[in-house]
């Protein structure tokens, strides 16, 4: 898996790529990319889901292990550029009331003024 990262103000914009899928493959590489930054307190992440149609139970549990050391280091995840298959999975398991998910990299960037 290709993840590639930029820093806009101190935010980190993850995007994931080379592949459409996050799944058992390489959501491995994912979470621990997510939690490397996650566990510095106080950090600000934005994953892209732009490039990524398919997502299994592997790539929850990465998003899942994500959001469990933003919680333990007092950081920040947000998500966006969801496509529709994967939205409907999200919202089937109940994903969407626990991750903060928005459009696009500039609504999650501009929401980030709110939490400081």
């Amino acid at each position: 898996m290709n993840i590639e990262t930029k820093q806009v103000n101190s935010i980190t914009i993850m995007k994931l790529g080379e592949t459409n899928r996050l799944y058992a493959l390489n959501a491995n590489i994912a979470k621990e990319k997510m939690n490397e930054f996650l566990s510095q307190p106080k950090s600000r992440l934005i994953v892209d889901f732009e490039e990524i149609s398919f997502i299994d139970s592997s790539g929850f549990g990465a998003l899942l292990s994500a959001l469990k050391t933003s919680k333990e280091h007092k950081s920040f995840i947000k998500l966006c550029n969801i496509n529709k298959d994967v939205m409907e999975l999200i919202e089937l398991m109940q994903l969407d009331s626990i991750f903060d998910i928005l459009q696009d990299q500039t609504a999650c960037i501009n929401s980030f003024s709110s939490v400081e």
